[in-house]
């Protein structure tokens, strides 16, 4: 799980640079048309779009890029982290606080959704078993039904369930006759 998280990360943290880059490539040619200050509106933008795909810490990367993408490429003088008006100091420490805050508000907000998501998903799942317990009248037919939901759940091919036989030790069943006859036979 760890492996798979830090590989969104990852793809998450290209994303970013990759969306702060190419909005950066597309608009240096015209910095002479606008405000500099006018420039801090598309990467609010940038970081919000990489905060709803993919998460506050790629946000949280567009935000400080897009901090000195600004300054580096639209605040003179260009090409060099050197600031010469006192209030583009202001305006940058201003764009960082509010992408920063964006980026952490929109980031949060998917997650919840991706939650709620998921909890759907589990009453959905919850309900249907329920539905078919209710209405089973052997162990076996229950076990079967339980078997069936967990492989359409997790995605596994076999499972096994364990059950209490007449002296109560645990016995493992196969509520599935067919898998159990595809594994015996020599094909």
């Amino acid at each position: 799980m760890r492996r798979l998280l830090l590989r969104w990360d990852r793809y998450g943290f290209l994303f970013a640079i990759a969306c702060v880059a190419v909005a950066t490539a597309i608009c240096v040619p015209g910095r002479a048309y606008f405000a500099k200050g006018q420039w801090a509106l598309l990467y609010l933008l940038i970081i919000t779009l990489v905060a709803g795909v993919r998460g506050v810490r790629a946000a949280m990367l567009a935000a400080g890029l897009s901090f000195l993408a600004w300054n580096f490429f639209f605040l003179p003088p260009y090409h060099q982290f050197v600031i010469a008006d006192r209030n583009d100091w202001i305006a940058l420490i201003v764009f960082l606080l509010v992408g920063i805050a964006m980026g952490l508000q929109t980031g949060r907000m998917r997650e919840r959704e991706a939650d709620a998501l998921a909890r759907e998903r589990e009453t959905a799942l919850l309900n249907r078993i329920s539905a078919g317990l209710v209405s089973v009248s052997s162990t076996r037919a229950m076990a079967e039904l339980l078997m069936t939901e967990i492989r359409a759940a997790t995605g596994a091919r076999e499972a096994m369930l364990f059950l209490p036989d007449a002296s109560g030790d645990l016995a493992a069943g196969h509520p599935e006759p067919e898998t159990a006859a595809r594994s015996q036979s020599p094909c």
